[in-house]
């Protein structure tokens, strides 16, 4: 919404009050308003929104989370001059009874950023194979620059030395996501690297989508996630090699502290902190799973290793920790393929094509 602001398009945005998203989307002057109701059938909302395309004269409506579809997908049913998209980050369920055909056959498209999803989303969802599009993540290359002094500051506030090696990894606590994989991946190092090496994992439990006041924002199997790797810490007496400095909202800076990234995720439609490390010149060491695959040539661009094996884990990090030149160059290589393929400017041309066809 920002790059197509700055691409001279005007944007309203529709989301929850008091979320991160309004907050940040109000920081760069986007109009953000928000539903009278929570509910997905809503019919307050179905109505603000009715007034709200023809007030302001949209011409196209974009959703970004499935369960959203159903207020727009009924407000614009018998709508013929606007379009309707919408986009799917993460992997779905089977949705294809006599009511998701009615609701899906309003929308005019649906993107996903994983070929892979989009080979498989004509016998998850009542679409058409026609309908679906693969549109890539767009990142602004040049904002993803090592910085010596953030580096040098964050490895300083973790007790990382210079002369050791930071591995991390960017990722929710949650059990899907693989964090328990890669600390218990640093047991099965060669005892060379023990001196040397350094386990970063930078991240929070899923959040609540609405917690109760007074009780814990987190869902009970992340918080349960995060205490056996806090055991797993504690038992094996790792609280100097496997640290946990929580989520980090200074993407560029904690990782240009790092020197290997690791994905651990067992299922992943396509990664946006692969992109992300991949953008900095970082290798990346990565679950064979999911559209990771698509993401990461094994060898070439990063390493990939079998789900949920930490020793194979260990085994590919051992081929970086004795070789920094495989770093160097697979890092160059990773960076080379987000330039090529994940450009901003190429993501958002391509979604004006589709905004602008008539």
């Amino acid at each position: 919404m920002i790059e197509l602001q700055r691409a001279g398009r005007k944007v309203i945005a529709i989301c929850a009050q008091g979320s991160r998203i309004e907050s940040t989307l109000k920081e760069h002057g986007i109009d953000c308003r928000s539903f009278p109701g929570r509910s997905k059938l809503n019919p307050s909302s179905i109505l603000y929104l009715r007034r709200l395309l023809a007030g302001e004269g949209v011409l196209s409506v974009h959703v970004h989370f499935h369960r959203d579809i159903w207020i727009p997908s009924i407000a614009m049913r018998n709508d013929t001059s606007r379009k309707l998209f919408l986009s799917i980050y993460m992997g779905v369920k089977k949705k294809n009874d006599p009511f998701h055909r009615w609701i899906y056959k309003r929308v005019d498209a649906i993107f996903t950023s994983s070929e892979e999803l989009n080979e498989r989303l004509p016998s998850l969802y009542p679409v058409p194979k026609q309908k679906i599009h693969f549109l890539p993540y767009g990142r602004n290359i040049d904002l993803y620059r090592v910085d010596p002094s953030r580096r040098k500051a964050i490895r300083a506030s973790l007790g990382v030395r210079e002369n050791e090696i930071l591995v991390g990894t960017m990722v929710r606590i949650d059990p899907g996501k693989g964090a328990l994989d890669f600390a218990r991946s640093i047991l099965y190092l060669e005892k060379r690297f023990a001196e040397r090496v350094r386990y970063a994992v930078f991240g929070e439990p899923t959040r609540k989508a609405h917690p109760v006041a007074g009780e814990s924002p987190y869902e009970k199997n992340s918080e349960e996630y995060l205490a056996a790797i806090q055991e797993l810490v504690r038992k094996e007496s790792l609280e100097q090699r496997v640290l946990l400095p929580g989520f980090q909202a200074d993407l560029v800076g904690t990782l240009s502290a790092l020197d290997i990234f690791v994905f651990p995720s067992r299922d992943e439609m396509y990664s946006l902190v692969i992109l992300d490390a991949m953008c900095m010149g970082l290798p990346v060491v990565a679950a064979r799973a999911g559209g990771t695959i698509y993401q990461i040539k094994d060898g070439t661009s990063g390493l990939l290793y079998e789900v949920g094996n930490s020793a194979d884990l260990a085994a590919k990090l051992g081929l970086y920790l004795v070789d920094p030149e495989l770093r160097l160059k697979h890092g160059a290589a990773a960076k080379e393929f987000v330039v090529q393929r994940h450009s901003m400017q190429h993501t958002i041309r391509e979604l004006l094509r589709w905004y602008d066809t008539k």
